[in-house]
């Protein structure tokens, strides 16, 4: 039985899964027919369930350091790419290549090194995909309800063996993007994908018993990769870079890509291939926010198998509820969820009491967020409300996508609750997910005991204050990073000036709410040409708030 549908086994299930109403209002988004999947050896990827052609990504989101592209760009040279690994026969390349990234992506933010481990991904993900194929979408589920661990304690093993529950988690996955479904992008709109976010999953077709199979596992690294078949893809890689200049039987220009064959495969492990050439960037996406995993921190959750399916009535506007009860005092930290759309707008409600039709007693609210692309988000509260033990919280999220018509993430796959998650198309009248259609709504809370990270912080009441703290490495050659925080919901400008005062690129430019950021800059200006050696200035300015720090670029 496919692990998407699990629960579809009854007449009135089978009736949600075709994508019918079985009330007027809302209805469940078609899912696509199970795939009928041959996976040669090697490869695993298969793409989820949901029709999520409207991620086409023919355009940058305007919160990327829009730039031109350099001609040539490699991760590898800037140390932020991790070693080739070996998946072997076993189809799970999926969960490598996800792993690679969230290995290059610790290293875009902080220059350490992990070695994480791919076994544990793929056989503790909700879906148990293992060997058997599977996408990000489960290893993202994964990874924001549990985390990494390393290689050391759980080794790989090319075969379907038992989860291994007794290693510790290292690293917790907060922000999961998705750039595309299955199209491919521009060149230049995936370009700066990777340039502003480090490496990116995409997916490729690794042939499947015919003469590009022969090619592409054959292929010993000394050429550029070309091919002009439209077959879907059915391999997870990792694009680390390009090079316009690449020679290839259909031009020029390519991707640099890391795959998991082993160093004996390819170019050490890594491969050239024309841009578009074997459907090479369908289904790609980055991890853009994580956290050191802490035990005090519990998250909350009914979305078991994650985001599988959606929920809407047409319109761009809907809303999504969950209550929780927590067994100890706690305070609600972070709320977190699934987007199906690039979101116009998102509002957070926290509220104290809701008897099934109505909510009362608003708590803390969290208004007016975007999001560029559909994925996972997680958002820090200026003011954790605390949740007195075994009394329920219940959180409201009012979903409005740019152009798809089904804005509520729900799991069709896990056991449902009754009771505790609800489905709203104008913000009063609600429906029962767990009772009336057997599925969750995927909104979920995380809880820490407190909240204060310093003495000022706990005096004034607050989780965060305004900093703006040394980038790092300094001096730099050519990318640093900057972190900054913010102690309220307010307009952001983070800029980079040189040495005689004038402005030279702006870095962030939005408002933004409470909570800790993460900037990369490239040593670039405005119009993405690469600046000269010597000593540059970046300022944080709010309405409450500027700071500003020296900085060395050093070539």
């Amino acid at each position: 039985m496919n692990r998407y549908l699990s629960r579809c086994v009854t007449g009135l299930i089978l009736i949600i899964c075709a994508g019918l109403s079985y009330a007027q209002d809302i209805k469940m988004a078609p899912l696509k027919p199970p795939a009928e999947y041959d996976l040669p050896p090697g490869c695993g990827f298969i793409p989820p369930r949901m029709d999520l052609s409207h991620l086409n990504a023919q355009k940058m989101p305007p919160r990327l350091n829009v730039m031109a592209p350099p001609e040539q760009f490699d991760w590898r040279d800037e140390g932020k790419v991790t070693s080739i690994k070996n998946q072997g026969s076993c189809g799970s390349c999926y969960a490598f290549t996800a792993v690679a990234n969230f290995e290059s992506r610790v290293l875009v933010d902080t220059s350490e090194s992990f070695d994480f481990s791919e076994n544990n991904v793929k056989e503790c993900n909700y879906g148990d995909a293992s060997c058997n194929g599977g996408n990000f979408y489960e290893v993202a589920n994964l990874l924001t309800q549990k985390g990494t661990v390393l290689e050391s304690c759980d080794g790989y093993v090319a075969s379907n063996v038992t989860c291994n529950t007794g290693c510790a988690y290292i690293k917790t996955l907060l922000d999961w993007h998705i750039i595309c479904s299955d199209n491919i992008p521009s060149t230049t709109v995936l370009q700066n994908y990777i340039l502003n976010n480090g490496p990116v999953y995409t997916t490729i077709y690794a042939g499947n018993g015919d003469a590009w199979d022969s090619e592409y596992s054959s292929y010993d690294g000394s050429y550029t990769l070309y091919y002009t078949g439209t077959e879907a893809t059915n391999h997870a890689v990792l694009i680390v870079g390009w090079d316009n200049t690449l020679v290839h039987a259909g031009g020029t220009g390519g991707w640099i890509v890391k795959n998991s064959w082993g160093t004996g495969w390819g170019d050490n492990g890594y491969f050239t291939i024309a841009y578009g050439s074997a459907g090479i960037g369908q289904w790609s996406s980055f991890i853009s926010g994580w956290k050191d995993y802490s035990a005090n921190e519990e998250i909350h959750y009914y979305d078991e198998g994650g985001w599988n399916s959606e929920f809407g009535s047409g319109s761009v506007t809907s809303w999504g509820l969950a209550g929780f009860t927590p067994t100890e005092d706690v305070y609600l930290n972070r709320v977190e969820f699934w987007t199906t759309d690039i979101t116009t707008d998102v509002d957070i409600y926290i509220y104290d009491s809701f008897n099934g039709t109505t909510l009362s007693g608003l708590l803390v609210d969290t208004l007016d967020l975007s999001f560029s692309e559909a994925g996972y988000h997680s958002v820090l509260l200026a003011s954790p409300p605390k949740i007195t033990a075994e009394n329920e919280i219940i959180v409201v999220i009012r979903f409005t996508n740019d152009s798809y018509g089904y804005p509520v993430a729900v799991d069709v796959a896990g056991p449902a609750e009754p009771g505790k998650t609800y489905m709203s198309i104008n913000g009063t009248t609600w429906y029962n997910m767990g009772a009336d259609y057997n599925v969750d709504v995927a909104i979920r809370i995380r809880t820490v005991p407190t909240f204060a990270v310093s003495v000022e912080d706990e005096q004034n009441g607050l989780p965060y204050r305004f900093n703006l703290s040394p980038n790092y490495p300094n001096p730099f050659n050519p990318w640093t990073t900057i972190n900054y925080s913010l102690g309220q919901r307010t307009n952001v400008d983070l800029s980079i000036y040189n040495s005689l005062g004038r402005k030279i690129v702006t870095l962030v430019d939005e408002t933004k709410p409470a909570g800790e950021y993460v900037v990369r800059w490239n040593g670039r200006d405005s119009n993405g040409r690469e600046v000269s050696s010597g000593v540059y200035f970046y300022k944080l300015e709010t309405a409450e708030y500027t700071r500003s720090h020296k900085m060395i670029l050093l070539k």
